[in-house]
């Protein structure tokens, strides 16, 4: 059965107004909503999909990155993270970023959540994975756009990351949670 939502806005009109790949696409909508109302020139945006890593090493250490960000403009601390390939699946996406940002492989891989980083403009949708069993098999090599520095953290330190300013997005800072809440599910 094919029931819609009735809270879901019906699409009037949409325009493709920028189109930058990988990076964004913007459209202009004109939507109607359920009460109605209709709301002209409204904005969506895509961006490309993205995975973030929350990786813990047998230790009980945490794979953290230090990179710079232009959005905030200076170096954040972040989980090891990049865009999907298109067509790329995220666990596998979630398996090639950790390897290239940190040359760790993980013995297990759980997603812990799925997230839309702007829930009224769309934007990302990132897929957060826990990682265990961390081991180092290579040299990171990224290739990204800044240089990426692994290091090492206990869950405490990361936690005080989260609110002494050094985690600067909020993909980031919902991959930490999510990862630190699932260390405490056992």
């Amino acid at each position: 059965m094919n029931r819609t939502d009735p809270h879901a806005w019906q699409v009037l009109r949409q325009k493709l107004v920028l189109d930058r790949p990988p990076w964004l696409r913007v459209f202009e909508l004109d939507v109607q909503l359920p009460d109605g109302r209709v709301i002209t020139d409204y904005l969506r945006a895509e961006a490309p999909a993205y995975v973030a890593i929350f990786g813990v090493r047998p230790d009980g250490l945490i794979v953290a990155i230090e990179e710079y960000k232009f959005g905030p403009g200076r170096v954040v601390l972040k989980m090891p993270a990049g865009i999907m390939d298109p067509g790329e699946d995220a666990l596998t996406a979630a398996r090639r970023e950790l390897l290239e940002e940190t040359g760790y492989e993980a013995e297990g891989f759980r997603l812990l959540a799925v997230t839309h980083d702007d829930g009224n403009r769309g934007m990302s949708v990132g897929h957060h994975f826990l990682a265990t069993g961390l081991r180092q098999t290579t040299r990171p090599d990224a290739g990204d756009l800044a240089e990426v520095k692994p290091l090492l953290m206990t869950p405490a330190e990361l936690r005080r990351a989260l609110y002494d300013g050094r985690v600067a997005t909020t993909g980031a800072a919902a991959s930490i949670m999510f990862g630190l809440c699932a260390l405490t599910e056992n």
